[in-house]
């Protein structure tokens, strides 16, 4: 009798409890920054049989004091990072995850709640930590055998939020591994009711572009991607940009934030020289369709402090050596992460004048209205569009010139003249001189010098003489209203500091890399610079050792 009374008052706290969160009101969040990590395998010290070899605990010195020395490193960088919510991917077990919680926890760095998959057919799994609530968790199978499952959380704010953390198969593997995943993920997105709005992040083992950079030896798909075509991050073989999900409010396209950075900047993980975006944040239109959750354009970032790499610029993985765990280094990953605000809340919470307000249009004299085709078929515009800032992503430059390249960046210009405009990091492949029909989809003010730093080439035409757009230097060019993103030559002065004395007038200059910069007292003759913009002033930008020389 006494057992029965127990087993069914254990029942009511059950209930009452489990009843207790199911109800807990949200959150009152307003704003969270969100963020990925693959830490590179963070193994217990539990023997559970499925351990990779080199992670079996006792054996190639994976010891206690190891471990807990992976763990400090881990969370020195979490805290650092300082994330609301940070999805990872290799975390063995909940033991792992518990203990890196519980350090995070003594060291101040608070992550009250966790979540992780549950499948015991995977050595390593996707995981979650957050200082917000988390209102549900779910693993979602992929396929059979050894594939990871994709961990679904919902955070428990208002409106809710829901997280997906991917992990793919490795480019070990053919691509048509990563379409079973694809495949899996977008069932469930489809699933979601209708405004739903939610957060798709993980290591996808593939490039934002895998559909142009997937190498021959991984294509079994006849070119198709599951990152691309499957979850439609492309359209028309065209990458989907922030300007369509704004245009076309009902489309299952994302969008993946690598474009909110130049060309030059996306990357997250490096084998020698060669850079890729295996990890990745993805949106859904619900995210920037001024509702509830809305994304912070520009915030996503990588997280890359300067103890993330290792002397020689290498990023400072976890060193294993001569079959041995040597207790030093993070990841061969780096963190990337994005920042959200909620910019209204539910509208039943609004008055009635509040939700008639929200049929009627709304209109930006700086973002007018566009047309729902203008995102597919851009209008035609100029620099000074752009320079402006008075007209709406994308557009197409017609017949403009590259009067100066160095590296990845250039400087182009109408063939007819007129200003000049920076492409920032995503220039490889002009050649100066060329003249070209190009389609800009995103630029980005620096010191309020307008950049190009997401464009494609549409046409590539004629090459020109570029000698009539290069003048030559006067200190004049420096005063009043003259244009910057200018390039000029035949400079000659003597080197102070920071500032160049030609004429006896100080001109401040940069010298673009540290081994570039020549030595204060130095007399120099500049072949050839660019005119900058700094803080309210203007400056000469040195781009290249090649483009002085130093006189005796």
């Amino acid at each position: 009798m006494i057992k029965k009374v127990i087993g069914a008052l254990l029942v009511l706290i059950i209930a009452w409890v489990g009843n207790y969160f199911k109800n807990t009101p949200p959150d009152d969040i307003n704003s969270i920054k969100v963020a990925n990590w693959n830490v590179q395998n963070l193994f217990d010290m539990e023997r559970q049989g499925g351990e990779y070899k080199e992670f079996v605990p006792n054996r190639h010195n994976w010891k206690e004091r190891i471990y807990k020395k992976k763990i400090k490193n881990i969370a020195e960088v979490i805290c650092d990072l300082d994330a609301d919510v940070i999805g990872f991917e290799e975390i063995e077990s909940d033991i792992a995850l518990r203990d890196l919680q519980n350090f995070l926890n003594r060291a101040g760095c608070k992550y009250p709640y966790r979540a992780i998959t549950s499948s015991k057919d995977t050595p390593v799994h996707t995981a979650l930590l957050s200082k917000i609530k988390i209102k549900s968790k779910r693993d979602i199978k992929v396929g059979r055998g050894l594939y990871r499952s994709i961990l679904e959380v919902t955070l428990n704010t208002n409106p809710p939020l829901k997280i997906f953390v991917n992990h793919w198969s490795s480019k070990r593997h053919p691509e048509s591994k990563r379409l079973v995943y694809a495949k899996t993920l977008k069932k469930r997105l489809n699933r979601l009711p209708k405004g739903s709005e939610y957060i798709v992040l993980g290591d996808f083992n593939s490039n934002y572009d895998e559909f142009e950079t997937m190498p021959d030896r991984l294509n079994n798909t006849d070119g198709k991607t599951g990152i691309n075509h499957i979850l439609g991050t492309v359209i028309s073989d065209e990458l989907v940009r922030l300007s369509y999900l704004k245009d076309h409010p009902n489309t299952k396209k994302l969008y993946n934030l690598w474009l909110e950075l130049p060309e030059s900047s996306r990357w997250s993980y490096r084998v020698y020289r060669k850079k890729y975006t295996l990890d990745s944040i993805l949106i859904p239109p619900t995210l920037v369709n001024r509702k509830g959750w809305e994304y912070i354009e520009d915030s996503f970032k990588v997280f890359k402090p300067k103890y993330l790499f290792t002397k020689r610029g290498a990023i400072f993985k976890w060193q294993y050596k001569h079959s041995k765990h040597l207790g030093k280094g993070y990841s061969d990953h780096l963190p990337i992460y994005a920042k959200f605000k909620i910019v209204s809340k539910d509208k039943k919470e609004g008055t009635q004048e509040e939700s008639e307000m929200e049929k009627l249009p709304k209109y930006n004299l700086l973002n007018p209205p566009k047309d729902q085709t203008e995102t597919l078929n851009p209008k035609i515009a100029t620099i000074d569009d752009l320079i402006k800032g008075s007209i709406s992503m994308p557009v197409i430059l017609k017949d403009v010139v590259v009067i100066f390249k160095r590296g990845k960046s250039a400087i182009v210009k109408s063939v007819n003249g007129g200003s000049g405009i920076l492409i920032y990091g995503g220039a490889k492949d002009l050649r100066e001189g060329g003249v070209y029909d190009l389609k800009v989809f995103k630029t980005k003010s620096y010191y309020s010098l307008p950049e190009i730093i997401d464009m494609k080439i549409l046409k590539a035409k004629d090459e020109i003489d570029i000698s009539p757009f290069i003048k030559k230097f006067e200190p004049s060019m420096m005063e009043g209203d003259y244009p910057t993103s200018e390039v000029v030559k035949d400079i000659e002065g003597v080197l102070e500091g920071k500032w160049l004395i030609v004429d006896g007038k100080k001109i401040m200059v940069y010298f673009r890399g540290k081994r570039n910069r020549p030595k204060s007292g130095d007399k120099l003759i500049i072949k050839i610079a660019q005119i900058g913009y700094y803080k309210g002033q203007k400056e000469l930008i040195v781009w290249s050792k090649k483009d002085y020389s130093i006189l005796d």
